[in-house]
């Protein structure tokens, strides 16, 4: 299994094209475009999502590398589910996405921020350890489940 992380966080303003995006169709396109296996393509419309991302031509080189090896190396994408959504305000959302492959599975985090134009995809994550998203969600729910006891006097 590789140990590696492919990782992309930037920070970006509102911008017209995507006034009518959610955090939901946003992922779901880029889900899709993963799907589909082009690392290229991947890379490519990951970073017109988050248009004030400055990656210069290696760095995208190595972006596009590293996916094509968890593509290549796990196989074809079966599918994704939405393993964890956290909201830190109604304008701050981050969600993380276990994508399926034949061989193993991908974690995909991706953070968004709505301005005053609209959702923007803010940050980006690939990684093949999914003991992080694991332990993240059993914090969270460990932590709303303490939550809802009762208070002792």
């Amino acid at each position: 299994m590789f140990r590696t992380m492919l990782a992309v966080i930037c920070v970006v303003t509102a911008t017209p094209s995507f006034a009518q995006a959610t955090p939901e169709s946003i992922a779901n396109s880029i889900l899709k475009d993963v799907a589909k296996g082009d690392a290229k393509n991947i890379v490519e419309n990951l970073l017109a999502k988050a248009p004030l991302v400055t990656v210069g031509p290696s760095e995208e080189t190595n972006l596009i590398n590293s996916l094509n090896t968890f593509l290549t190396s796990y196989g074809k994408v079966e599918g994704w589910e939405l393993i964890h959504a956290r909201n830190a305000s109604s304008r701050y959302v981050a969600h993380n996405y276990i994508i399926f492959q034949e061989k193993y599975a991908l974690n995909l985090q991706l953070k968004f921020y709505q301005g005053k134009d609209g959702w923007n995809l803010t940050a980006f994550n690939f990684t093949d350890k999914l003991d992080e998203s694991l332990e993240a969600q059993f914090m969270e729910d460990l932590k709303q489940s303490l939550e809802s006891l009762p208070a002792k006097n």
